[in-house]
């Protein structure tokens, strides 16, 4: 019985539907994860080589203190979109798993 369900999930992740969604969630993930990281690493290289960010910006309030802060917005910003997009991927699994679930019962 396992090595038919075994060659059913390779059936299925092969169909162009399981592929399209793939590529839909790389073409997500892959850009955000970049923007994540590309952002979060800036304030310590700024921070290290330059002083960009002792400029003060409101009154005591220096620009490190307000990129950091924007980190923490970031992460949450991040995981909401996050959840709410993958909210969409589970819904598009679900309809694969659903239109080809004849073939897989099989």
């Amino acid at each position: 019985m396992k090595k038919k369900q075994g060659s059913l999930y390779t059936t299925l992740i092969q169909t162009g539907d399981f592929q399209e969604l793939i590529q839909k969630k790389k073409e997500f993930i892959i850009p955000m994860s970049i923007f994540f990281f590309v952002f979060y690493f800036t304030l310590p290289i700024l921070a290290a080589y330059t002083d960009i960010l002792t400029k003060q910006a409101m009154g005591h309030i220096t620009w490190a203190w307000v990129y950091a802060l924007m980190q923490f917005v970031l992460v949450w910003v991040c995981g909401y979109v996050y959840v709410k997009k993958s909210e969409k991927f589970d819904i598009s699994a679900k309809e694969i798993l659903s239109a080809y679930e004849g073939e897989l019962d099989k």
